[in-house]
C-alpha cells in the first residue's frame, strides 16, 4: 500500500487513542492528542497516572476508553509501545501508529510483531502530524522524511 493511502486511511479514522503524552509537560503525544482534536477526531489520551493530561481526560489504559477506539498512536518509548499494543489487542483495536520523529522511535521489532500477530494494521514511520493537514514545520519534515528514506514509498500495513 502507498503510505500516503496508509496515513489516509489511519486518519479517516474518527475515534483514535494517543500513549505518551505527558501531563506535565508538552510533549510529542500531548501535541498529537490536540492536532487529531483540531482536525475533528474523538481523541483519548492514554496516561497509567493521570486523570488529565492538557485539556484531555486520561485513561488509565486503551480497554478504559468508553466505547473504544479505531486506532491508537503510540509515542512511547519502545518498551512501553509493547505493553500499550497489548491494551490495544485486548481492546479490538484496528489500527495502530507508531511515531517516528526526529528522537528515538517508538517501538521496536516486537512491537510491531505483536501488533501484526493481533491483526492491527501498521504505520511505524513518520507522525500523524505530517499528514493530517500538517504545519509547515511537519510539511517539511515529510519531505525530508522521505529525502532520506524515513518514510517508506509503500508500507506492508
Amino acid at each position: 500500500m502507498k503510505t500516503e493511502d496508509a496515513a489516509r486511511e489511519f486518519l479517516a479514522l474518527r475515534r483514535i487513542a494517543v500513549a505518551g503524552a505527558s501531563a506535565t509537560s508538552p510533549s510529542v503525544g500531548r501535541g498529537i492528542a490536540d492536532r487529531l482534536l483540531e482536525t475533528e477526531h474523538e481523541v483519548f489520551v492514554v496516561h497509567p497516572d493521570a486523570k488529565q493530561v492538557g485539556d484531555h481526560v486520561a485513561y488509565p489504559d486503551v480497554a478504559a476508553i468508553p466505547g473504544g477506539v479505531q486506532g491508537v498512536v503510540v509515542a512511547t518509548s519502545a518498551r512501553n509501545a509493547r505493553v500499550v499494543v497489548e491494551q490495544a489487542a485486548k481492546a479490538g483495536v484496528e489500527w495502530v501508529w507508531f511515531h517516528q520523529g526526529t528522537g528515538p522511535v517508538s517501538f521496536d521489532d516486537r512491537a510491531i510483531e505483536l501488533a501484526r500477530t493481533a491483526g492491527m494494521k501498521v504505520i511505524a514511520f513518520g507522525c500523524p502530524m505530517m499528514y493530517c493537514e500538517p504545519d509547515i514545520a511537519h510539511r517539511c519534515m515529510r519531505g525530508i522524511f522521505r529525502a532520506v528514506g524515513r518514510i517508506p514509498k509503500n508500507v506492508d500495513v
